[in-house]
């Protein structure tokens, strides 16, 4: 992505005004559009021979023509100034130690936990760099002992540098890699979508941190009967009838009359009482800590589906289980914006308007629809023209759409403090666009969702300010409680980057809303934009990883969301 744009438009029916390159050499920009007569603009056949290409001059106004042959030639111009460039550690994690070379390499490590943290040094107390996720091998080092306190079994030293602790959640073995039945599935990174999603269609769903025997499958469907009497209304079910309506009836059943009375007398009472079972109302279930009991649409990020005795599960990508008939497959949306290359460079835009049209003038200078335009549709735009009154935008084709049927980002200048190869991203809540930039030069533009308009108890506003990323996550899970949209929670929402509090860039693959508002707060970007800006920001995401922490030393792109 990185290097000056250079380009030189071409063209044989409409000349197209360019920008000088800035004082820094980032590269060549277009310049806000200029009014081209619409008599220019009506098809034309090939031109053969040469072609004029309008440059204009750096420092100045005045523009310079030069003819370019059908055969190689030479151009002249100002001489091109070094392109900026970032120093080689620019994005990168950086450790206290070296990384242990590869012979050191010779014990077999697992994340066990759903998440593991890599620390700076062999000290709980030391900077937190980054996590793996549960399910992540790495052959690491032999212990090494703690240098504080809280890690009793040592610390192990990762291939790239960092160390991870024995006690937290690092499971070691000498001699093979350690066990771990029905492994959760690792995030395709190289997807929009990291993982499958699908949500819960049953309210109460339990959510089990192992697949559970029979009397703890009894126990849930209790307390998941009580629970529900407590949610809707309904009268709860007997403390120990199985939760499932078909206990057996007997002397006092609640359900009947007296019981009959014997034709003999009672046989005299054993010397010991009958076990009475646990009781099922309070039985301790082995269910997920974080979420033990789920209400119908949540989403869950899921793995391969399990099938224990007559009972089906789907195993999530954190390591749990929930019954497969509690949920249903849910086909995840996308949006991708535009990466800025020699071919597409500013001025760009968006369609905004569901009526927009792609328009051509023919022979009779009368406008003819060329097609249909969606809403949120790209379009490579040069110059802005006037026919009949009215304002157009050319297309990079030669074609027209009307100007106020467009989404246009306007270009940014380099904020104060920002280096001239140092990357930054800009959010602008009035237009809902984000564009990405590398010092003066944008790289990658896309349509977001920021905060809707909530109320003054409960405001949903995206702030404005000047931040940068503390954190990156390949997922995270996002949950709360409002009085406007009640309970919700989302698992592994993917490519997420915060970057003040609670508010982060991320992935929303559960609306294509993109170009209006609609988040709680944080800023909503097609899982394809997501993930573009995840491998784009710093700090970089270190090979196996699942979270990387920003530090002094490796700090995180810079934010800047305004009006």
């Amino acid at each position: 992505m990185s290097g000056p744009r250079d380009t030189v438009w071409i063209t044989a029916a409409v000349s197209l005004m360019l920008l000088s390159c800035g004082p820094s050499g980032e590269g060549v920009q277009r310049k806000a559009p200029e009014v081209t007569p619409a008599s220019t603009l009506r098809p034309e056949g090939p031109v053969e021979g040469s072609s004029t290409v309008v440059v204009a001059e750096a420092g100045g106004d005045d523009v310079a023509s030069a003819t370019v042959g059908t055969t190689e030639g030479t151009t002249t111009g100002p001489e091109e100034e070094l392109e900026p460039v970032a120093p080689e550690s620019y994005g990168k994690v950086v450790y206290t130690a070296d990384p242990p070379p590869a012979e050191e390499l010779t014990v077999h490590g697992l994340a066990g936990y759903e998440v593991v943290a890599i620390y700076d040094q062999p000290d709980l107390s030391s900077d937190k760099l980054g996590y793996l996720r549960i399910g992540t091998r790495f052959m690491v080092t032999p212990k090494i002992d703690d240098a504080g306190e809280g890690c009793k079994k040592g610390f192990h030293g990762l291939p790239m540098g960092g160390y991870v602790c024995a006690s937290k959640g690092w499971v070691v073995d000498a001699e093979r890699p350690p066990f771990m039945p029905q492994a959760p599935p690792k995030p395709r990174i190289d997807d929009a979508h990291p993982y499958d999603y699908g949500y819960v269609r049953r309210w109460n769903t339990p959510m089990w941190w192992r697949v559970p025997n029979a009397d703890e499958l009894k126990a849930a469907a209790l307390q998941r009967e009580l629970r529900e009497a407590e949610r809707t209304g309904a009268p709860p079910p007997s403390a120990n009838d199985g939760g499932d309506g078909d206990a057996e009836a007997g002397a006092g059943d609640d359900n009947g009359g007296a019981a009959a009375e014997p034709a003999e007398p009672a046989a005299e009472p054993a010397a010991e009482p009958a076990d009475p079972g646990p009781d099922l109302a309070t039985m301790k279930l082995p269910l997920s800590p974080g979420s033990p009991w789920l209400e119908r649409g949540y989403f869950l990020s899921l793995g391969d589906k399990i099938r224990e005795g007559s009972r089906s599960y789907r195993r999530t990508a954190r390591g749990a289980y929930v019954e497969a008939s509690a949920l249903s497959g849910y086909d995840a949306k996308d949006y991708k914006g535009i990466a800025l290359d020699d071919d597409v460079a500013f001025p760009v835009a968006f369609v905004k308007s569901k009526k927009s049209k792609l328009l051509e003038l023919n022979d009779e200078d009368k406008l003819k629809v060329v097609k249909g335009l969606e809403r949120r549709d790209f379009v490579d735009v040069n110059e802005e023209t006037e026919i009949g009154g009215k304002a157009y935008m050319i297309t990079a084709e030669g074609k027209l759409v009307r100007k106020d049927d467009l989404m246009i980002p306007e270009l940014q200048p380099l904020p104060a403090g920002i280096e001239p190869w140092e990357r930054w991203i800009d959010v602008s809540l009035s237009t809902q666009m984000l564009v990405a930039y590398e010092g003066t030069l944008p790289v990658y533009v896309t349509l977001v969702s920021t905060g809707k308009k909530g109320s003054k108890e409960e405001p949903f506003d995206t702030p404005t300010g000047r931040w940068r990323i503390y954190s990156k996550h390949i997922s995270s899970t996002m949950d709360g409680n409002t009085a406007s949209d009640g309970s919700y929670s989302i698992q592994d929402v993917p490519w997420t980057m915060f970057f003040y509090g609670s508010y982060a860039l991320h992935g929303a693959f559960w609306h294509k809303s993109f170009g209006r508002v609609r988040s709680h707060g944080c800023v909503n970007l097609g899982p394809s934009d997501a993930r573009w800006l995840f491998f784009w920001t710093t700090p970089f995401l270190p090979e196996g990883w699942h979270g990387v922490h920003a530090t002094d030393e490796s700090p995180g792109t810079t934010v800047i969301v305004r009006e």
